[in-house]
């Protein structure tokens, strides 16, 4: 697949680490011109090295420069085995309508196009965006470059003014901070065996897992998981960073067998009052809008609320089989 051209007196490279100051920039721009303020648009290099964390820059992210040198756009992808591949772009708002946004849609698209040999065969290969419903030009974007609106997904937020209410704990099951060294195997497990009630989600990798979570796992404080202790299994998880001056649940579950007893809300109670002694305020996750186990319920019961909105726009690139979790594990 063929990659558009840029613009007279525009770059493409692959970004360093030590792009991230102004990538970051780039981003808090974009996030301004959404809708967003105050704290919701602080962005900082350290969040943005947190972000490519896993990636290798050289093949999995680029940057464009202006014509006086300046970055005013990236993009960088999530791969998941080969067969879906989710691209996060950001175009600075005074450089769009240029041609830039269409060049990083057809980055991401000839980046699936040249792993496709990779995918499992017979399988579905499709790249995808999230964009914000506020945000006009991309959702027109890729309207015209021929994707289509499959899901959206809901940011939701909660805004602690006082202490959470303490978490209750269902008889036999414990509550513990994730152990580096010890419990990342398990872990990985319990969020695979979990997550296959998530729409659209192909299995995840053992190794992409430990790359992706770095720093979190240093910091295992935010990382809590809810123990059946006559097993010492892992029946549950929330796993947790600071992202700027708020807080980001990057997944909380249960797992098949110990749902229904009130697990997810305790954990959910429980990490919120870890980030309230910490003197974090705003906390934030994202959720399918139609979550097969009613996630939005859940965490409107912990006292979130929907706060953005995006809509998943998808290309088929191959048509074939989905590759679930449970077909993975079958």
């Amino acid at each position: 697949m063929t990659i558009v051209p840029l613009p007279d007196g525009y770059r493409v490279r692959a970004p360093s680490r030590d792009d991230a100051p102004a990538v970051a920039a780039v981003v808090a721009v974009c996030l301004r011109d959404e809708g967003d303020a105050g704290d919701a648009t602080e962005m900082t290099a350290d969040e943005q090295l947190s972000d490519w964390e896993g990636l290798d820059l050289a093949e999995e992210a680029v940057v464009l420069l202006a014509p006086d040198g300046q970055i005013v756009a990236n993009a960088d992808l999530v791969n998941r085995r080969y067969v879906r591949v989710s691209v996060y772009g950001h175009v600075h708002p005074a450089h769009r309508g240029r041609g830039l946004g269409t060049y990083l849609a057809r980055w991401g698209e000839a980046w699936t196009v040249r792993h496709m040999p990779d995918a499992p065969k017979g399988t579905q290969v499709d790249v995808q965006h999230y964009i914000r419903s506020t945000n006009s030009s991309a959702l027109g974007l890729l309207a015209a470059l021929d994707y289509v609106t499959v899901r959206e997904v809901y940011v939701m937020a909660i805004e602690l003014g006082q202490a959470p209410p303490p978490p209750e704990w269902p008889a036999g099951i414990g509550v513990r901070a994730f152990v580096p060294g010890q419990d990342e195997r398990a872990t990985f497990d319990a969020v695979e065996e979990a997550f296959r009630d998530i729409w659209g989600r192909p299995p995840g990798e053992f190794d992409r897992f430990l790359a992706h979570t770095v720093s979190e796992r240093r910091d295992p404080e935010l990382w809590l998981l809810a123990i059946d202790q006559p097993s010492g299994t892992i029946a549950g998880f929330c796993l947790c960073r600071v992202a700027g001056n708020g807080g980001w649940v990057n997944s909380v579950g249960v797992r098949r067998p110990w749902r229904g007893q009130g697990i997810g809300l305790a954990l959910l109670r429980a990490v919120f009052g870890v980030y309230y002694a910490r003197g974090v305020r705003a906390i934030e996750l994202s959720v399918d809008a139609e979550s097969a186990t009613g996630a939005p319920r859940l965490y409107g019961r912990a006292g979130m609320r929907v706060a953005k909105r995006f809509a998943i726009y998808r290309k088929v690139l191959r048509p074939g089989a989905e590759l679930t979790i449970a077909d993975d594990r079958a």
